[in-house]
C-alpha cells in the first residue's frame, strides 16, 4: 500500500503544550527520519526522560498474557501507563492495535486508520500495512485519513509505550468518533479479530473531564461498572464511548473479559490542579481470559425543581434555548435515566408569568426539546402542572412524549400514571423500576399507598417522588417523616422529594434512604438558599442502592457544579455526612 506523498506532522499547539507541562519542559526539535512513501509522525513534545522514568517504576512488574486494556492518554499518570504495558502479552507479539477517540473531529468519517510510522526516544514505530489494507478492505466504514494522525495525541502519547515493552510489534492505528454507528463499530471488532487475531488491543481513553469529584466519583463508578459488565447500553461520561465499545466487542469476540483495574484517580485527586474546570480522571487496566462481572445495574440521576418562565424565559429569550444547560452538559452525560421534577406546562401561549402569586407557568416547546438531550423523564406530580387546567395538563403530556421524545409521570391530582423502566438484555430482565409521582397538595396519601403496594408485590424498585413539605424551610417537617414513613411501609425503596426550592436533608427509615428536598435544578430565585441545590446519583443493582448527592448553584437560571470545597460545606450545613450512601437490600421492596 505504498504512496508518493511525503509528510512532516507535529502536534499542534494545545497538545504540545499540554505534553510539554506534564513533562517540565519542550523538545524544542525532533530527528524525524521521512520515508520516500510513508508519513511519519511524531510521538509529541514530551521530554524522553517522562517516558523513560514512567517505564522505570515497572521494571518489576511481570507479564499476564493480557490481550487488552484501557490506557489513559493524559500523561500525567504515564507511570500508570507503563505499569498496564508491562502487564500485557509475553513482549514478543507482532502487532499492537490502538483505539483512539477523534478528539478534534478531524477528518471526514467515523472511521480513520492510516500508514507510516511514529517517532519515538527509543526508535521508529512502523505501521502494520498489511494489517491496515485489509481492514479497509472489510470495513466500508473505515478510511485511510493521515492527515487526522498529525494531532490524535490518543494514538501518539502511548506510541513510546508501545516500543519500549514490545519492540517488535507494528502498529495498527484506529481513530473512532462518537459518530459511528453501532453496525460499524460491530464490523470493526470483528474485522480485528480476523486479521490480526493476536494483537494486543489498546483503548486509549481518559474518563471523567471538567467535573468536581463529588460528581465525578459517581460517573467513575457508574464506568467501572460497565467496564466489569463489558457492556454499557447507553453513553458514559467519558471522552471515547465508540472506543471503548469496539473493545467490548473485541473483548466478546475472543472471551477475554475480566477485567483488572490497576489504577483509579484524577487530576485533582493527584494534587495537580485545584480547578475543577481542569479535572481528568484516569481508569487504567486489564482484561483476562474469563467471564464478566455478572451484576446488571441502572444509574439514575435525579435533578431538582425545573422551571423555564420568567426571569429563565428572558435569559433563554436573550440567549438561547441552550443556554440553561451550558455548564451540565458532561455532568448530565452517563446514566440510563436522568429524572427532573418539571414545574409547569408546555404549550405555544405567551408568558403570563409574574412575581407574586398566583404563579402561572408554561414553557415554549422549544425551550423543553433543548432539555431532551439531557433529561429523559419528568414528574408532574407538582403544584404548576395544572397552571393551566386539565387540559393544559394534558397537552403538556402529549408534547412531552409525541412532540419531544420525554417520558413522563405523576400529575396534579393522580399518581396512578406510573412510569416503568425494566433492566434487561439478550437473557432477560433482571429487576425492573417504578417511578411514582405524588403532590401533598393535590391527593390523598390513602390513595397513593395502594399504587405503591402494587408495583411493590410485582417485586419493582419502587422510588417515589413527593412533591411535598413548606417552601424555602430547610428542615423538613413532621408531616413530610410521616408520610415517608406510609410511603416505605406500603413498600417503597427510595424517597426523593422536591417543593420546598431549598436542599433538606437525607435520612434512612427502615434501610430506604429519604431525600426530603433537592432544591432548584433550573429556576430564577435568587434569595437565601434557592440558588444551591442538588442532584443524587443511583446505583442499583439486585442486591444495593448506591447513592451519590451532588451540589450545584443555580444562579441565573442555569445550574453550575459547586466546587468539592463549597460542596463540603453545603453538607455540613445539611448534616449529611456519609457520601455515597450504599444501602443494602435482600430483594427489591423488602
Amino acid at each position: 500500500m505504498k504512496r508518493s506523498r511525503i509528510w512532516f506532522l507535529v502536534l499542534g499547539v494545545s497538545a504540545s503544550f499540554l505534553f510539554g507541562v506534564v513533562a517540565g519542559g519542550f523538545l524544542p526539535d525532533h530527528d524525524f527520519q521521512l520515508s520516500d512513501h510513508e508519513p511519519v509522525f511524531s510521538y509529541g513534545y514530551a521530554a524522553p526522560s517522562l517516558y523513560e522514568s514512567a517505564n522505570k517504576t515497572a521494571d518489576t512488574i511481570e507479564r499476564t498474557g493480557a490481550r487488552s486494556a484501557i490506557v489513559a492518554h493524559h500523561l500525567l499518570v504515564a507511570d500508570k501507563m507503563a505499569q498496564v504495558f508491562a502487564s500485557l502479552g509475553t513482549g514478543a507479539e507482532k502487532t499492537v492495535v490502538i483505539l483512539s477517540p477523534n478528539h478534534f473531529s478531524a477528518g471526514k468519517s467515523a472511521l480513520q486508520t492510516t500508514t507510516g510510522s511514529w517517532t519515538t526516544p527509543e526508535g521508529n514505530v512502523e505501521v502494520d500495512d498489511e494489517a491496515v489494507e485489509k481492514l479497509l478492505g472489510r470495513v466500508s466504514g473505515l478510511h485511510d485519513e493521515p492527515e487526522t494522525f498529525k494531532t490524535e495525541h490518543g494514538v501518539s502519547a502511548i506510541t513510546p509505550f508501545v516500543k519500549h515493552w514490545f519492540p517488535n510489534a507494528k502498529l495498527v492505528p484506529l481513530v473512532i468518533h462518537d459518530k459511528a454507528t453501532e453496525e460499524e463499530v460491530v464490523a470493526l471488532a470483528s474485522a480485528i479479530e480476523d486479521v490480526v487475531p493476536h494483537a494486543i488491543v489498546i483503548a486509549s481513553i481518559d474518563m471523567s473531564h471538567y467535573l468536581p469529584m463529588h460528581i465525578q466519583e459517581y460517573h467513575d463508578a457508574v464506568t467501572l461498572r460497565a467496564i466489569a459488565e463489558g457492556s454499557a447500553d447507553f453513553n458514559l461520561e467519558i471522552d471515547a464511548n465508540d472506543v471503548l465499545q469496539t473493545l467490548f466487542d473485541v473483548n466478546r469476540l475472543r472471551g477475554d473479559q475480566e477485567w483488572v483495574m490497576t489504577h483509579h484517580g484524577s487530576s485533582l485527586a493527584m494534587g495537580a490542579t485545584d480547578d475543577w474546570r481542569e479535572n481528568t480522571s484516569h481508569i487504567l487496566g486489564y482484561f483476562l481470559d474469563g467471564e464478566p462481572a455478572d451484576n446488571p445495574f441502572v444509574s439514575l440521576q435525579f435533578v431538582g425543581d425545573v422551571m423555564l418562565d420568567r426571569d429563565v424565559r428572558e435569559k433563554i429569550n436573550a440567549l438561547g434555548v441552550e443556554y440553561p444547560w451550558e455548564n451540565v452538559t458532561r455532568y448530565l452525560q452517563g446514566s440510563t435515566l436522568r429524572i427532573a421534577n418539571l414545574e409547569g406546562t408546555v404549550s405555544e401561549k405567551p408568558s403570563v408569568a409574574t412575581h407574586e402569586p398566583p404563579f402561572t407557568f408554561t414553557f415554549a416547546p422549544e425551550f423543553v426539546e433543548a432539555m431532551q438531550p439531557f433529561i429523559d423523564v419528568v414528574s408532574l406530580a407538582n403544584n404548576h402542572t395544572d397552571d393551566y387546567g386539565d387540559e393544559g395538563e394534558q397537552e403538556t403530556r402529549d408534547r412531552l412524549v409525541t412532540d419531544i421524545g420525554i417520558e413522563w409521570f405523576g400529575g396534579s391530582n393522580r399518581s396512578d400514571d406510573v412510569y416503568r423502566y425494566d433492566a434487561c438484555n439478550e437473557s432477560g430482565c433482571d429487576f425492573g423500576i417504578s417511578l411514582i409521582g405524588y403532590h401533598q397538595f393535590g391527593f390523598q396519601m390513602r390513595d397513593l399507598t395502594p399504587i405503591i403496594e402494587q408495583e411493590a408485590q410485582e417485586g419493582r424498585f419502587v422510588i417515589v417522588m413527593p412533591h411535598w413539605g413548606e417552601e424555602y424551610v430547610t428542615e423538613p417537617q413532621v408531616g413530610q417523616r410521616e408520610m415517608a414513613q406510609a410511603m416505605i411501609d406500603a413498600g417503597a425503596d427510595l424517597i426523593v422529594g422536591a417543593h420546598p426550592h431549598v436542599v433538606q436533608e437525607i435520612e434512612v427509615i427502615d434501610n430506604v434512604p429519604v431525600v426530603y428536598s433537592l432544591g432548584n435544578f433550573i429556576f430564577d430565585q435568587d434569595f437565601d438558599e434557592t440558588t444551591r441545590g442538588m442532584t443524587l446519583g443511583v446505583i442499583l443493582d439486585q442486591k444495593s442502592a448506591t447513592l451519590y448527592l451532588s451540589p450545584i448553584s443555580t444562579l441565573a437560571g442555569q445550574p453550575t457544579p459547586l466546587s468539592d470545597e463549597e460542596a463540603a460545606q453545603l453538607f455540613l450545613d445539611r448534616n449529611i455526612s456519609t457520601n455515597p450512601l450504599t444501602i443494602f437490600y435482600d430483594e427489591p421492596s423488602s
